[in-house]
């Protein structure tokens, strides 16, 4: 029996692009974790808000959808198939129940932000139900469903290498071996190492794919629907303001996770079937780019390209919770806009980085066969040019994600840029600044987080 430990050294090979699958699968962890720990502060901030309960459940759902590779973060074969037969219900039946759900939800949204051509929807009465009755719905009918012809995956089996110079088994997991099982097994020849791949048949599944489409096409109406609210309330006094500002802030999530969920299936629909001769890739066709005995340099570039889309899911649906949280907590929680900018300024450095080293690395290593040479320069080159990167970072977060301030923040920038018309903040002054700061209720740290982002406008002039 492989142990875990081995599993993970073998998942960080040259091979596996040093370990890029299993990485997403973290991050599909944390970004798992950290929606279902946002739903519960969202419930904490006021329990009795019919909005907080809505954007509760809404998180969790989403936090189930960027939990899709959750479960490979698990060892991935044969011998751990005892748990597997858990995870696999975790992978699929709670996966495309929390996209049920989601839909439903999204339909929903009428219910919680005034759109005028949808004003008959806005009542409390429907507020105070909607947030449960449309998951209990969306259970009822995925438990309908989800026995039905292609709505499941009938056969199943693991391809087994077991050593260098072997030659691949299969060994059935469920239903019964495939033809197209034993033709992958044909293609990948003779092992080049140690590993375990799973095969599904999913083919029979052309129902969850239509499920997993219509998810993000229903957020696309989501984004109309919260696009319209914004516009809704712009004469409706200081309550209205407050409610653009929930509008505006749940607009951007929307809309950073519609992009992420479309890059995603672009890539699988139009730009891997160009790559692939005009034909919709299958796990099959997966593993033969990863393992098969012909795979060429471009079969490579094909299953990076397959793999790297798997990241659009977990970082859109965080992009969306951080967006959530601010729309949700945005009259209570200040600075929340600044902590955000920061998230975002370190994952795109971070992010950015990490493709430039694996895309070194593969360069490298199908030229040189020194992959590591390549991915090292460029991340010695990168860092180096660190300061200029993280100012154009700066500037798209600055666009994306603009400073929103309470009327005594407000009051107190206006106080500190006119004692800043000679750059220097004299004795009297700062006691002045300090006097507002308390009349406002500014924490010190509030107050340096005010005057560094002040002065960095005042260099970038």
């Amino acid at each position: 029996m492989a142990s875990a430990l081995e599993f993970y050294i073998n998942a960080f090979d040259a091979e596996d692009f040093y370990g890029l699958r299993l990485i997403i699968s973290w991050v599909s962890v944390a970004v798992f974790v950290w929606l279902l720990s946002l739903s519960y502060l969202v419930w904490k901030a006021d329990s009795k808000s019919n909005e907080n309960r809505f954007m509760m459940v809404l998180l969790i759902i989403e936090g189930i959808k960027a939990g899709f590779l959750v479960a490979d973060a698990f060892p991935y074969d044969s011998d751990w198939e005892w748990l597997w037969n858990y995870l696999w219900v975790f992978k699929i039946e709670v996966f495309f129940y929390a996209h049920t759900a989601a839909i439903l939800l999204y339909l929903c949204i009428p219910i919680y932000y005034r759109i005028e051509k949808l004003n008959f929807m806005f009542r409390e009465s429907f507020q105070r139900y909607a947030w449960f009755l449309a998951p209990v719905l969306a259970l009822a009918i995925w438990m309908n469903i989800r026995d039905m012809n292609g709505f499941y995956m009938a056969d199943s089996a693991w391809l087994i290498c077991s050593e260098a110079g072997a030659q691949p088994t299969l060994k059935l997991w469920w239903g019964s071996i495939q033809p197209f099982m034993i033709d992958t097994v044909e293609q990948i020849g003779t092992c080049s190492r140690y590993y375990e791949v799973h095969l599904v048949d999913d083919s029979t599944a052309g129902g969850l794919w239509a499920i997993a489409l219509a998810s993000p096409l229903v957020t696309l109406g989501a984004l109309f629907f919260i696009r319209s609210s914004m516009k809704s309330d712009q004469s409706a006094g200081e309550a209205g303001k407050s409610r653009h500002l929930t509008s505006r802030s749940l607009y951007i999530g929307f809309l950073g996770k519609v992009t992420g969920t479309m890059i995603y299936f672009v890539t699988l629909m139009v730009l891997i079937p160009l790559m692939n001769g005009g034909e919709l890739a299958t796990f099959a066709d997966s593993t033969l780019w990863r393992f098969g005995e012909d795979a060429t340099s471009f079969d490579r570039v094909k299953y990076l390209i397959w793999t790297l889309s798997l990241l659009m899911t977990p970082l859109a649906m965080g992009f969306e919770a951080l967006m959530f949280v601010h729309a949700a907590l945005n009259d209570s929680v200040f600075g929340i806009d600044q902590n955000l900018r920061k998230t975002f300024r370190t994952a795109m450095f971070t992010g950015t980085g990490a493709l430039l080293f694996l895309t070194a690395t593969e360069v490298m290593e199908q030229v040189l066969g020194q992959g590591l040479i390549g991915g090292v320069a460029i991340g010695v080159i990168f860092l180096g040019l660190r300061g200029p990167v993280l100012s154009v970072i700066d500037g798209m977060s600055g666009r994306l994600i603009p400073a929103t301030y309470t009327p005594g923040e407000t009051a107190y920038l206006q106080a500190y840029e006119t004692a800043m018309e000679d750059r220097i903040i004299t004795s009297e002054e700062r006691k002045l600044l300090k006097s507002l700061a308390t009349a406002y209720v500014l924490s010190g740290d509030r107050v340096r987080e005010l005057e560094a982002e002040f002065d960095a406008r005042l260099e970038e002039e």
